[in-house]
């Protein structure tokens, strides 16, 4: 295997990893033991392997570094019994902000470099796509809400926020799974269409 796919592959395998950290949150007291910011740090460091292929993934590394800070500050808070939801509203805004177009662009390049790798006949660059919209989506829905919440009070949000909650599950697990089906693109025995 050439350097520059070993590379490629090291990077995927992060960026799944990283979407790992960024979704799954399990607590103990208040205590994420799933810390967003080491998925923001995954993903900062397939950032720089995956851009041997496509070079404008290096734009990414600031908001990757910002939202990583954000999330280890917010984890750090939490030790105390605190959040940073709702203390710094426009920080709060600008990382939302921050995280959407990061997860756009990284899945839309991910979805160019599987045009590359896929073999003849797969369709990882459409299911990319595909979940680069879902996961888009869900995560604006997801922050509409909590912005929407607080407010307005309604019953009916802890519901609505249930269904975001796991169409946001679902689209990040498709992401996930296209990510380790690129990966494999990588390996010698699977050569680009």
């Amino acid at each position: 295997m050439d350097l520059e796919l070993q590379a490629v592959e090291r990077g995927l395998r992060s960026a799944a990893w990283g979407y790992f950290f960024v979704t799954f949150d399990f607590n103990l007291n208040g205590v994420s033991i799933l810390p967003r910011f080491v998925g923001w740090l995954l993903l900062y460091a397939a950032l720089e392997p995956l851009s041997g292929r496509r070079r404008d993934l290096m734009l990414l590394r600031p908001l990757a570094a910002l939202l990583a800070a954000w999330n280890a500050g917010d984890w750090l808070l939490s030790w105390t019994g605190r959040s940073l939801d709702g203390l710094l509203p426009f920080f709060q805004l600008v990382a939302a902000a921050a995280a959407l177009y990061f997860h756009f662009q990284f899945l839309t390049d991910m979805a160019a470099l599987a045009e590359e790798l896929q073999p003849q006949g797969e369709d990882l660059d459409r299911a990319l796509r595909k979940g680069r919209t879902a996961y888009t989506l869900t995560t604006t829905a997801a922050s509409l809400l909590a912005w929407l919440s607080r407010p307005f009070p309604w019953e009916g949000w802890n519901w609505l926020g249930s269904g975001v909650a796991l169409a946001g599950l679902l689209a990040a697990l498709w992401v996930m799974a296209a990510l380790f089906r690129l990966r494999r693109c990588c390996s010698p025995a699977a050569g680009p269409g």
